[in-house]
């Protein structure tokens, strides 16, 4: 189903869109108006404040396909709603509601959907980017780096271990099998 040179270029530009995100001296407000599964969930978690969609849900699914997060996605959702919970969200492949998420700490914030599209989740992301912005820039990048330090510096330690273990775990035939499954149903809707 997949190429491994293919996976390992798209785990390196994943790997350097985590390191980008979650590093930036910048405050990230993630505006999410649709459902946020596996990447999508990572996007947000590499943000300083989520909003949701009341009709959308998110989470880490990747157990669902056989792969495993590895451990700097992982501890991003450790980090967010707790170790235990981490553990069952990731061990079940669990997508989170919007009032879930919001009760564990994965979003911050829940939108309610009024069927005029994405004005009110922008509008509410702009302000509360506002908020941020008037902090003393130095001392919101210093806050942000005493977390995020660390995970960062452990990435790129082990970016070339991290991507073997990724393709690796992609070309087993029950990986291989999942996601042929997944992807056969996603074009019969």
């Amino acid at each position: 189903l997949y190429q491994p040179k293919r996976l390992e270029a798209f785990w390196e530009s994943f790997q350097q869109v985590y390191l980008d995100l979650y590093g930036s001296r910048l405050a990230m407000i993630a505006a999410i108006s649709g459902h946020a599964p596996a990447a999508g969930c990572v996007l947000g978690l590499c943000c300083d404040y989520r909003i949701l969609r009341s009709t959308a849900k998110i989470g880490l699914n990747e157990a669902k396909f056989g792969l495993v997060a590895p451990p700097w996605i992982g501890g991003m959702m450790v980090d967010t709603i707790g170790t235990r919970q981490a553990e069952l969200a990731m061990g079940l492949g669990t997508l989170f509601d919007a009032d879930d998420a919001l009760k564990l700490g994965l979003v911050d914030r829940v939108v309610l959907d009024d069927g005029n599209g994405d004005d009110d989740i922008l509008k509410l992301a702009k302000a509360e980017a506002s908020k941020w912005a008037k902090m003393p820039p130095r001392a919101r990048t210093a806050t942000k780096m005493i977390t995020r330090q660390a995970p960062l510096e452990r990435l790129m330690e082990r970016r070339d271990e991290d991507t073997k273990t990724f393709v690796d775990f992609c070309m087993l035939d029950e990986v291989q099998d999942a996601l042929g499954s997944y992807l056969s149903s996603l074009s019969k809707k």
